[in-house]
């Protein structure tokens, strides 16, 4: 029975340990897509890694469905085609996703947005609000 539990306790360490996803990441919109964008996610696939970080700059293809909310950082409400290329956005996935693995996979693969944020409109260093 001891074994048992300290072999549960192991387990449950190394499970919660492992897991680098991300539920929401900001990047750049480098190409708009049918029904979706590319965008930069760099930093959400290094989260979590250790020692040297490449410096290779990942892209994630996000898709937008009919129930993705778009809105300014303030709250208002927008279009997707007030997302423009060069805008810098904060994705919010409609579930958590560990980017990196996805990438060591070498298969395609599209996340989906629950809800994407402006946050600054083509790489203007005012944000939405000062506008």
């Amino acid at each position: 029975m001891f074994r048992l539990k300290v072999l549960l306790i192991l387990l449950t360490v190394v499970s919660v340990g492992c897991g680098n996803s991300v539920s929401s990441f900001e990047g750049q919109v480098d190409k708009i897509q049918d029904k979706g964008f590319l965008i930069s996610c760099s930093d959400a696939a290094n989260k979590g890694k250790k020692g040297n970080i490449d410096g290779i700059g990942y892209m994630c293809n996000v898709r937008y469905t009919e129930e993705t909310i778009f809105r300014e950082v303030n709250g208002n409400l927008l279009n997707v085609d007030d997302i423009s290329l060069s805008s810098t956005v904060n994705v919010t996935l409609e579930k958590p996703v560990d980017i990196r693995k996805k990438y060591e996979k070498k298969a395609p693969f599209n996340l989906t947005a629950k809800e994407i944020v402006l946050i600054t409109m083509n790489n203007d260093d005012s944000t939405i609000w000062e506008r």
